[in-house]
């Protein structure tokens, strides 16, 4: 095999994390670092432009292409893995939603056994991370990397479902990452002020790329973690069809996301030690969590007519289409510059209960719903889709080894709703939604309930419909677990125990799934990481 080159910092995977910390490690020129991405650099008008997020999950071109093992609980189905296989990673294909959690998320890691993770402690580096259109605040950035942005162009069913939330006696909010994180609103987005995706490969890795001491290695795919005695000296990874070696003086740190990231270790040996075994690998340390601990945000969908009026249909017409995407090209204003979205909301739905538990959006058309002409291309339909999912799911999945060969996907395991508990919110979540479409606001501009194809005559009737539809938010978390308890895969310093050098950086780390999106608390992690690891703490 070709040895690289000897660097202070390899890090593996280039998305929301690995991006951070290139840039952050490499602010000092005395230390070389090197970013090794499986995928390509990504730069494409899909991934700029932030209307057309819902083509980019499929899309095999800029993805993993995981399916999840056959869910139990959902009709047996394969649940798509949306995770992105290109520079930014998943923060270049995701909904670009800033939404952070809740303090008591960050509270609960401090009560873990995790000090210097509570809220107070994270708060800075989620501020250091944006540049946010308040301004700095005592909540708020606003010299970061992170553009954050308002919604340029909030649907006109907004202030309907604004109201309806209201008469149901929900809180309003204006700030999801504000004094108040519960109630309906439009949150803000990972946009540029041009209307652009404002993923870490624009906001952290290119103002750094140019450094001496930065090297990007792009269609490197990680093969395992050179570990000898204990410690972590390197990377084996693979360029085409040679395999390469890239040594660490200091660390490798491994950025792969809750899927790659445990399958890497496992693949070098660092796993539990009989599933190990069974593939043919040689255990070098027996850690039974790696790859266990597997949570992500469940959710499904109903779908009702709705008024063209307040259809986002009607901006899609082909000449309207053409119309847009000059203005956002010139002006970086318009539709094009986010998803289309009514309201989002983050709500405690059960009585005497405090725990923000539920998440809905509402947005003004239909997954199916394309470009159309009239006379040419037919509309499908104004529609209103209202998707509801799960804050802190109980149940918990998996991620192992299916071979020893490191091209071979992982086992996905999400078992989704195998908790009892799961399975009775998604049916308290379907009514509360459900409400809210009944309230005069909404009713008035909806008509037919249109999927399921006929309203549900009973529970039984609704969790058919969840089993047969449901999936998750493309949350993957916790299979690398961090706490202060010798189970746990990392310490809270992201070390990995048993491995001298070594540190996992990535949403796999989080103990418990936040109750928001992921891409700004796995910035945040990786700010915090690179704090750590420049003050010595290895």
């Amino acid at each position: 095999m070709e040895v690289t080159d000897e660097f202070d910092y390899v890090i593996v995977g280039a998305g929301s994390a690995g991006c951070t910390l290139a840039n952050r490690l490499s602010e000092d020129g005395s230390t070389r670092v090197l970013l090794l991405e499986a995928g390509g650099e990504g730069k494409r008008l899909d991934v700029t432009l932030p209307l057309a997020v819902s083509k980019l999950w499929p899309n095999p071109a800029l993805t993993w292409g995981f399916l999840s093992e056959p869910e139990a609980e959902l009709d047996r189905r394969r649940l798509p893995v949306a995770r992105g296989k290109m520079l930014g990673g998943t923060s270049a294909l995701n909904g670009m939603m800033a939404i952070r959690g809740h303090a008591a998320d960050y509270d609960a890691w401090r009560a873990a056994g995790l000090p210097g993770w509570g809220y107070a402690d994270v708060l800075p580096y989620f501020r250091k991370l944006e540049a946010h259109w308040r301004g700095n605040t005592a909540l708020h950035g606003g010299d970061g990397p992170v553009s954050v942005q308002q919604h340029p162009s909030p649907s006109p069913i907004l202030p309907l479902a604004r109201a309806a939330a209201r008469n149901m006696g929900f809180p309003l909010t204006d700030d999801f990452n504000g004094d108040r994180t519960e109630g309906f609103g439009m949150p803000d987005f990972t946009i540029t002020r041009r209307g652009r995706r404002a993923s870490t490969a624009q906001a952290y890795l290119l103002p750094a790329r140019n450094r001496s001491n930065l090297r990007i290695i792009t269609g490197a795919e990680a093969r395992r973690i050179l570990i000898e005695a204990g410690v972590a000296r390197g990377i084996v990874y693979r360029v085409g069809s040679e395999d390469k070696v890239a040594h660490a003086r200091a660390e490798v740190l491994l950025c792969g996301g809750a899927i790659n990231s445990p399958q890497l270790l496992m693949l070098s040996g660092v796993g539990a030690g009989e599933a190990l075994k069974a593939v043919g690998i040689e255990v070098a340390v027996d850690r039974a969590e790696v790859g266990a601990n597997l949570q992500d945000h469940p959710g499904a969908a109903m779908e009702f007519e709705l008024d063209r009026r307040w259809a986002f249909e009607e901006e899609v017409r082909f000449d309207r289409v053409a119309r847009s995407f000059l203005n956002w090209s010139v002006l970086g204003k318009g539709i094009m510059g986010a998803p289309p979205l009514a309201i989002s909301a983050n709500v405690a739905t059960q009585p005497n209960e405090p725990q923000i538990d539920m998440h809905f959006l509402l947005v003004p058309l239909a997954m199916e719903t394309k470009m159309w002409f009239p006379g040419i291309a037919p509309r499908y339909g104004a529609r209103l889709s209202a998707m509801w999912s799960l804050n802190y799911p109980k149940s918990r999945g998996s991620v192992s080894l299916a071979s020893a060969d490191p091209s071979t996907h992982p086992a996905i395991r999400f078992n989704l709703l195998s908790d009892p508990r799961d399975r009775e919110a998604m049916l308290r979540g379907y009514h509360v939604l459900r409400d809210l479409i009944r309230q005069p606001a909404l009713s008035n501009v909806t008509g037919a309930m249109t999927k399921p194809s006929r309203e549900p005559r009973d529970d039984a009737d609704i969790m058919s419909h969840v089993r047969a539809t449901a999936g998750t938010a493309y949350h993957p978390s916790g299979t690398c677990r961090m706490g202060g308890d010798e189970r746990s895969v990392v310490d809270g310093t992201l070390r990995v125990r048993g491995v001298d050098r070594l540190r996992v950086i990535d949403a796999s780390i989080f103990p418990l799934l936040p109750g928001g999106n992921t891409n700004l608390p796995v910035i945040m992690v990786a700010e915090k990481a690179a704090d750590l690891i420049k003050q010595g703490s290895v």
